[in-house]
């Protein structure tokens, strides 16, 4: 696997791990199709907060620190969110309108990359600012589990 590819799969399950108990909580509130729950998708099945909590040792300030911090994230994303819901539609209305103004559909398409960039940056951004919630300890903890999970993903 290219270190690039490693990094980015490293950096989004790590986000997960730590992001997943607010999915779940929103999810479980019945936020429905545009809540948290349906950005993470598969990867739900990693667990929720209360597990990081129970396996790295976190206290009730550092598994509030967290919430908080990707509530920030779901919130400052839903824009972004909204507008990539439209994003492929708004190509192929395009296309069907003028089946030979590519231009245009790549103007489309651009644009929703550069949503898609940015939310992955708020995201990865997130994900530093709750390891730093996190003690050197608990890092390591994390960074244990998740090459164990990696291994297991790729042995598959």
């Amino acid at each position: 696997m290219k270190k690039r590819t490693y990094f980015f799969v490293s950096a989004a399950i790590l986000a997960v791990l730590i992001a997943v108990p607010l999915a779940y909580a929103q999810h479980m509130r019945g936020h429905g199709p545009h809540g948290m729950g349906r950005e993470l998708g598969p990867v739900m099945m990693l667990g929720h907060l209360n597990h990081a909590k129970e396996a790295l040792g976190l206290s009730d300030q550092q598994v509030a620190d967290i919430k908080a911090i990707f509530a920030d994230l779901h919130t400052q994303n839903a824009a972004s969110r909204e507008q990539l819901h439209g994003g492929l539609k708004a190509v192929a209305d395009a296309l069907i309108a003028n089946p030979n103004d590519i231009a245009t559909a790549q103007a489309l398409l651009d644009k929703q990359e550069a949503l898609e960039h940015a939310m992955k940056v708020n995201a990865l951004n997130a994900a530093s600012k709750a390891l730093n919630v996190l003690t050197p300890d608990q890092r390591a903890k994390l960074g244990e589990k998740l090459h164990e999970h990696v291994g297991r993903f790729e042995a598959k």
